[in-house]
């Protein structure tokens, strides 16, 4: 997919004339392609579609784990480029050091002793509040913040950039494009994925206390640099938006209308009944209800592990947790299957091999997986259970596009997977109710025009 050279200065200048065909963005994302997360899609999506609207993405992300990762440190900043071949997009990395790496090593081998001692674990948690609370400011990717600034400023010099675009998280992100921003004059625009820290993350303030009070500050202060806002969810703009008492655009996630233009070709098994779970499984992910209804409606209907099969795609951080809660149902052990995170091709070949897709509740108000978007373009039916507390905005989106339902109780999923499984038994698929017309509106192009018409607005009230 890349293409990489150590070049010299000089041979990554661009001419003054190749840039008055398009205006330069600088992306900044800790995360990006080849690394599997919906960071390193957005970005990597954007990337693809700003050149139709008349801008050049210049990435700005770091090495991926085990690549190289000194790299940067053992030449000056700038000489290393790489070009994503698959969208023609220069992609800079900046190596990534961990902080106060020793405290972290500690904490590591106290963590693995088997047999540790009280003092070993009070030594543990305290190291683990001292890093949480008071060190790792903004976030746990602080180390990233000197090489990335470094190779930021140099990628602004040579390329005439005229807009820096940052994603978060991590917010070292946000430091990162502030600090450029204050020290060239170039507007940048702060990209919310997630709450940093409005009142919607109600873990973070119970387990960070002091990172949060410090954090909502910082907060403050490194947002005040930005000429322009986004967020993901109608919910969590609306509260953004009402904590900086400046405006804040909507672009949620979405998906690649390119990478299902063949889905018709991948359809679900005539003989093996697949339910399946794409993306990243918290360890705090609510999976009680549906293991509980999943186990009634086998031993209602007398299903088969070789009739029916869940599988779980991507990083399972809530494995343990997962294996936990249907550990109790001995009878649906033999249904489930865990696979590690697969290429986006993949995970979209999984999507629409399957019968039923299924999503779970985080718990976070108008939060939801990123995946659901490309759950809808592979046009399998989605079952959410339960909403939890991101039900207003799910909610909205399944009724907009006809895409799924939403159960909230082990008898309510029973019911409707027995009537899913009769239709599958008896015609050898599961029809979808999804509007396809309906769902174009969540296409990374048209995202994307939205997002070239916010940077149009903040060059010209900041030029």
């Amino acid at each position: 997919m890349f293409h990489s050279e150590q070049q010299n200065v000089e041979s990554v200048m661009v001419s003054s004339a190749a840039m008055d065909e398009k205006r330069a963005v600088l992306i900044i994302s800790y995360y990006y392609l080849p690394e599997v997360r919906a960071a390193s899609y957005r970005i990597h999506a954007w990337a693809k579609y700003l050149p139709k609207f008349g801008w050049e993405p210049i990435i700005l992300t770091r090495y991926p784990d085990g690549a190289r990762s000194g790299l940067a440190y053992e030449y000056p900043a700038g000489l290393i480029q790489e070009m994503d071949e698959m969208i023609k997009c220069r992609v800079y990395r900046a190596a990534s050091k961990q902080s106060f790496e020793n405290i972290w090593n500690l904490r590591a081998r106290l963590t693995a002793k088997n047999n540790a001692s009280i003092i070993d674990v009070c030594i543990r948690r305290m190291a683990s509040f001292v890093l949480r609370n008071f060190l790792l400011i903004p976030d746990e990717k602080a180390g990233w913040y000197r090489s990335a600034y470094r190779l930021g400023l140099s990628i602004i010099r040579r390329h005439a950039v005229q807009a820096i675009l940052s994603t978060g998280g991590p917010w070292t992100n946000f430091r990162i494009a502030s600090r450029l921003s204050r020290i060239t004059g170039v507007p940048w625009i702060a990209d919310y994925r997630d709450p940093w820290t409005q009142r919607t993350t109600l873990r973070i303030r119970r387990e960070y206390v002091i990172w949060f009070l410090i954090s909502r500050i910082y907060e403050r202060i490194i947002t005040r640099t930005a000429s322009g806002f986004i967020h993901i969810a109608e919910p969590l703009r609306a509260g953004l938006q009402e904590m900086i008492h400046r405006p804040v655009h909507l672009i949620p996630n979405g998906f690649d209308p390119e990478k299902f233009r063949e889905r018709l070709q991948y359809l679900p098994s005539k003989k093996v009944f697949t339910l399946s779970f794409v993306g990243t499984l918290h360890t705090n992910t609510k999976t009680d209800v549906f293991f509980e209804g999943f186990h009634k409606f086998v031993c209602e209907h007398h299903v088969s592990s070789e009739m029916c099969r869940i599988q779980f795609v991507g990083d399972i951080l809530g494995h343990k947790a997962a294996l936990q809660r249907y550990s109790g149902f001995h009878e649906i052990s033999g249904f489930i299957t865990f696979k590690p995170p697969v290429s986006q091709g993949e995970a979209n070949e999984v999507m629409c091999r399957s019968h039923i897709l299924l999503s779970f509740p985080l718990d976070m108000e108008g939060c939801f997986p990123a995946k659901t978007y490309e759950y809808l373009a592979s046009g399998r039916p989605i079952l959410v259970t339960p909403d939890g507390r991101y039900r207003g905005v799910i909610r909205h989106v399944l009724s907009q596009t006809g895409g799924g339902v939403i159960l909230n109780s082990p008898e309510q999923i029973a019911s409707w997977l027995g009537m899913k499984y009769q239709e599958f038994r008896s015609t050898g698929s599961v029809t979808s109710k999804t509007d396809h017309s309906s769902i174009w509106k969540y296409s990374r192009e048209k995202q994307v025009q939205i997002l070239a018409q916010v940077l149009e607005n903040t060059i010209l009230h900041t030029g």
